[in-house]
């Protein structure tokens, strides 16, 4: 009996098993990938739905909201750090999902739901003179996004109900 071992054969089967593992591997991979970016949308998502939450739970901060919107130099006080605070998580978060939209990382059709109202609340004179004042602290895509949006932004059509005017009000009174 000749039990000579073909080593030829051996190491093809070894390159067999090796390339499939490799294949398994990226296989894997692209599915936590896919996974991971899944799961950081619906975080942003999540974040901004939080960010509403709390505004509609509180009735200052919606008040607060409002005035701000409106007029950002009246606020005083606590009130004017808690619109800055506000602003800040709120332009942070659309900052995240902006830079995952420009990282094919978030659904164009969920960045379409969000650029909308993004309009309108940039369109708002209150956050027109609060984003002058710290559009320094965000990345220069960013700022350079919102500018163009600002440029392009008419008189908030979806925030009309939310934004009285106060001399209609003063004259009804």
């Amino acid at each position: 009996m000749n039990h000579s071992v073909n080593w030829e054969a051996i190491s093809a089967i070894g390159q067999i098993v090796g390339a499939l593992a490799v294949v398994i591997s990226l296989i894997y991979l692209a599915r936590e990938i896919r996974s991971n970016a899944r799961s950081a949308r619906l975080a942003s998502v999540g974040t901004l739905i939080q960010w509403l939450a709390q505004i509609t739970q509180h009735p200052h901060l919606a008040e607060l909201w409002d005035r701000g919107l409106r007029d950002y130099e009246s606020l005083q006080g606590g009130d004017i750090r808690s619109f800055n605070c506000l602003m800040l998580q709120l332009f942070h978060m659309i900052g995240e999902m902006y830079h995952e939209k420009l990282e094919g990382h978030l659904d164009a059709r969920l960045w379409r739901e969000m650029e909308l109202p993004m309009r309108d609340v940039i369109g708002a004179p209150g956050i027109q003179t609060w984003w002058c004042k710290y559009s320094r602290w965000f990345s220069e895509e960013f700022v350079n996004y919102v500018n163009q949006l600002q440029q392009a932004a008419k008189p908030p059509t979806g925030l009309r109900e939310a934004i009285p005017d106060q001399r209609s009000t003063n004259r009804s009174s």
